[in-house]
């Protein structure tokens, strides 16, 4: 299963993910990246990135929520708003870079 992470975009080119993972710098916010692993090389991989400085996994389970404030910067010139759920916000975002795909 893909796991979703918003995370600085200095920290991505100097930690990146171990694994296969793809990610987009955010249109609208450059500093922040957005990053979908495939899947992780061994079972420390995910726990060790997602301690690193400001790297937030987007838990699908709280898809239904308000996109947080960043994301409606970062991702407002392709659309996303701040009335936006995080699953509305991404459906913007997949248009645009379709890798954004949870299934």
């Amino acid at each position: 299963m893909k796991t979703f992470y918003f995370a600085p975009t200095a920290t991505l080119r100097a930690t990146p993910p171990r694994g296969a993972w793809h990610a987009t710098t955010c249109p609208g916010a450059p500093i922040w990246s957005l990053c979908v692993v495939e899947y992780w090389s061994d079972e420390q991989a995910d726990d060790e990135w997602e301690a690193l400085p400001g790297v937030r996994p987007l838990h699908i389970e709280d898809w239904g929520g308000l996109v947080p404030a960043i994301a409606v910067t970062a991702f407002g010139p392709w659309g996303v708003v701040a009335t936006d759920t995080v699953r509305q916000a991404m459906k913007k975002v997949r248009a645009v870079w379709p890798i954004a795909r949870h299934d």
